[in-house]
């Protein structure tokens, strides 16, 4: 198999020479450095990253673009800033079937992947993601280490087990491509809070309870911005988090300890570490609602002190991370023909507190209020049961029961589309009524309409 590694840096070196020793490929570090080519090719080294040890013979190097017109396989292994500049030299010689798997770690404007990215800048649609918990310097020693492979059809995972067969590389599997993006980005910053937690209080009762909390906020923005929960507990997720946090070898966690040791002036504001994880903490900050930025403490206090350059120093109150105010959400509706508009209100209704109950119209009382559904209140209600952001339906029977539901189950907040404007201010005394903007564009009834029911 022909596979190009893009990036002739310490962790490109360190995958090309790993699944070099797999006889059935054959792999090209692509390179802009003509001395390291030489080098890699001549010596079988490349000492700017890994002074005296040999890699694999079967391991060359090229600085010329035309190589990727042969991959069957390119990885994507150069740091994000410079994937725009890129892309230019890769589009007129790329195979159209060549499979591009993204290593670089971060996200572009309004909380785009580098995955989605390369899919749009290079009209391909053959990508796929790769991360994990892994040191380039202990990938290089041949120590045994977990990958997630985030695809989208089987093939593609079938050719990276076919990559790395031989070698001391092993993989976790999920479809979530976005959430793999993500979390792999969310980690970096995190990392840099964790190392200013062990500069402050070398205690690991501290340390794990900061880890703790910053695990349940990566979980929360990764089901907030659409990815999967289950993929937190993968290679990409607890296990990247877990090495960037605790290991010195992490350059995040090394930035942390500098900023907690009171070392943060203007030449370390210029790091380029710092500048990826100022972005990405910018990225994130302009796309998640402000109601869900009440839930990030830390996300919060990162924000103040990387972005609006506010004092010297993170500043952690224990008693504001930890206080919770547990708020249960209500709201009702019909739900026939489940769509988009639905989600949204129901995502943006679960936001607002930690628990989501839905009140859904019985088909009896649709009848008494003019509606008739396509969809009997059995299914509709095993409809709303599937959604991560659902917690619990219970069945709507009339106009008055609302008083009711709010006192027993102690509703904090009650929700319903602003189409209902005024109409249910009377809850005001028992809770906090919001009426929220209705999805553009869409209804049921539209619906209806359009498929002629």
């Amino acid at each position: 198999m022909n596979i190009v590694i893009l990036g002739g840096g310490s962790f490109g070196t360190a995958l090309g020479n790993q699944i070099s020793y797999n006889a059935n490929n054959k792999v090209v570090l692509l390179l802009k450095d003509k001395e390291v080519e030489k080098e890699v090719n001549k010596h079988n080294t490349n000492s700017k990253y890994y002074p005296n040890r040999n890699l694999s013979k079967l391991l060359s190097a090229s600085t010329n673009y035309s190589v990727l017109k042969d991959a069957d396989v390119l990885f994507i292994a150069v740091s994000t800033a410079v994937i725009p500049e890129i892309i230019e030299r890769i589009k007129p010689v790329l195979n159209p079937s060549t499979l591009i798997v993204n290593m670089a770690k971060g996200i572009f404007e309004e909380g785009q992947t580098i995955v989605s990215f390369l899919q749009e800048k290079l009209d391909h649609d053959n990508v796929i993601t790769l991360k994990g918990a892994s040191f380039s310097a202990e990938m290089i020693k041949s120590s045994p280490t977990l990958f997630t492979i985030g695809f989208k059809r089987k093939t593609q995972l079938n050719i990276i087990e076919e990559v790395i067969e031989g070698s001391y590389i092993y993989l976790d599997h999920t479809i979530d491509v976005f959430g793999v993006e993500l979390l792999s980005a969310l980690k970096n910053i995190y990392a840099i809070l964790l190392g200013n937690i062990d500069a402050k209080f070398n205690a690991a009762n501290t340390r794990f309870l900061f880890l703790t909390r910053a695990f349940s906020e990566m979980r929360t923005i990764l089901k907030a911005m659409g990815g999967k929960e289950e993929t937190l507990f993968l290679s990409c997720g607890i296990g990247d988090m877990s090495l960037s946090s605790l290991n010195d070898l992490s350059r995040n966690r090394t930035l942390g300890l500098l900023i907690g040791k009171g070392f943060y002036n203007e030449s370390l504001q210029e790091n380029t570490i710092v500048l990826e994880g100022v972005k990405t903490l910018k990225l994130i900050n302009a796309v998640i609602s402000e109601d869900l930025k009440k839930k990030l403490p830390l996300f919060k206090e990162l924000t103040r002190f990387l972005i609006d350059k506010e004092g010297d120093s993170l500043k952690l109150n224990f008693n504001d991370i930890f206080k919770k105010n547990y708020k249960t959400v209500l709201t009702y509706g019909t739900f026939d023909l489940l769509h988009y508009g639905h989600m949204e209100i129901l995502r943006k209704s679960r936001e607002l507190g930690d628990r989501l109950i839905v009140g859904l119209s019985t088909d009896d009382f649709n009848l008494k209020k003019g509606k008739v559904c396509e969809i009997n209140y059995k299914k509709r209600k095993q409809l709303l049961e599937s959604l991560p952001f659902v917690d619990l339906v219970i069945p709507e029977k009339n106009w008055d029961q609302k008083v009711e539901d709010v006192l027993n189950h102690q509703a904090d907040i009650f929700v319903m589309g602003d189409d209902w404007e005024d109409k249910f201010d009377f809850l005001n005394e028992h809770c906090e009524v919001l009426y929220l903007p209705r999805t553009k564009g869409i209804s049921t009834t539209a619906l209806k309409k359009a498929i002629k029911f």
